[in-house]
């Protein structure tokens, strides 16, 4: 993830991995004499598989507009997309916290006007201001934790901490996945050498570099886990993934031997957040970001991804089971174990972005 105003310079050394579709086909073409009112478009710029197809599909029709998704694998390829169009191009972003201040100072997205979006009011309050440099510019969409996904039947011990996929045992090797992300990788690099994760200590930064110089021949490959019945995970070819949690539990119901954990060190927990573009159309996307804080809506779509809501009003919907579960709602012990992002200096965030090409892309 890139987390200063440093984007610009840092963009070129990050390859992208992005796709882009319409959820339907172009109109047909007005037959003569008649008019027909122009088809508004949403434009989401977002993760794949991050938003339940049956909430698209009745704002489509409640609003009368399409909605097109810009999806992007990385935290990395949505910034270098963003770069590259200068801003343009999306109506809705889902950013990360340390994101935001540098998508400010770029003037790529606006402020939300709170009088737009009046389920803003179901927001939890704490969540909401856990990230300052977000207040105004961002809407909490959901949060959770990054961890371990594995095979509990395919290893012969249940990975515990950060080590036990920097430092595999035989029968891991070739079979594990880390996240391709510069601030994630790096950090729980760092997490498994006893720092934090947010260090900017140049000397702990060499140590993380040189533990995932001597991981990388023990990697399948870096990338985020496929969440359908292909996923390499379902089918063997992984055995240990590092994976955020929601991804976890959409995997967990379609196999029955694969866990989650969060490592004994802990690890990042995040919040991503719904932004909106400066050259976007704001009364559409406030409409949007509205729609998805219905708390009816903002349930059903908690449900489908399994991760955690800020919604408060949208909690009070779901199952006990769904709030219970420590995969989506950790323990307190468990969160006291884990850290939030902090900003990083223009430096630092070189340093992680150049040992981040450098070893997952060879550049």
């Amino acid at each position: 993830m890139l987390r200063t105003s440093w984007l610009l310079s840092c963009a070129l050394l990050v390859p992208v991995l992005f796709a882009s579709t319409a959820l339907a086909e172009e109109p047909p073409a007005a037959t003569a004499g008649a008019t027909e009112a122009p088809t508004r478009e949403l434009r989401l710029l977002t993760w794949p598989d991050y938003l339940d197809p049956a909430l698209v599909d009745a704002f489509e029709q409640d609003f009368e507009v399409r909605v097109r998704f810009d999806y992007f694998d990385s935290d990395d390829a949505r910034d270098r997309f963003v770069v590259q169009s200068d801003g343009q191009g999306f109506d809705i972003a889902v950013l990360d916290s340390s994101a935001i201040a540098s998508y400010r100072r770029r003037g790529w997205i606006r402020p939300i006007d709170a009088a737009q979006v009046p389920n803003l009011r179901h927001i939890d309050e704490a969540i909401d201001q856990a990230y300052p440099q977000t207040s105004g510019y961002a809407v909490p969409y959901f949060w959770g934790t990054t961890g371990i996904a594995y095979r509990a039947d395919l290893v012969p011990e249940p990975p515990r901490r950060w080590m036990d996929l920097f430092r595999p045992d035989a029968a891991l090797v070739g079979r594990i996945m880390m996240i391709a992300d510069s601030y994630d990788l790096i950090g729980m690099a760092l997490k498994a050498l006893g720092f934090s994760m947010n260090s900017a200590d140049s000397k702990e930064i060499e140590q993380a570099t040189a533990l995932l110089l001597e991981q990388k021949p023990a990697l399948r490959g870096y990338g985020t886990l496929e969440l359908g019945p292909e996923s390499p995970l379902i089918s063997g070819e992984l055995v240990a993934a590092m994976s955020y949690s929601g991804d976890a539990a959409m995997l967990m119901e379609q196999h029955d031997a694969i866990r989650y954990r969060v490592p004994e060190e802990g690890g990042p927990i995040w919040i991503d957040y719904l932004t909106i573009g400066a050259q976007g159309q704001s009364d559409l996307a406030a409409a949007f970001i509205d729609f998805l804080n219905r708390p009816e809506v903002a349930a059903q779509n908690a449900r489908y991804l399994h991760y955690a809501t800020p919604n408060r009003a949208a909690e009070a919907l779901l199952p006990a089971g769904f709030l219970s579960d420590p995969l989506i709602y950790p323990p307190p012990e468990t969160l006291a174990r884990c850290e939030y992002y902090k900003p990083l200096s223009p430096e630092a965030v070189r340093q992680r972005v150049e040992v981040y090409s450098a070893i997952v892309h060879g550049h």
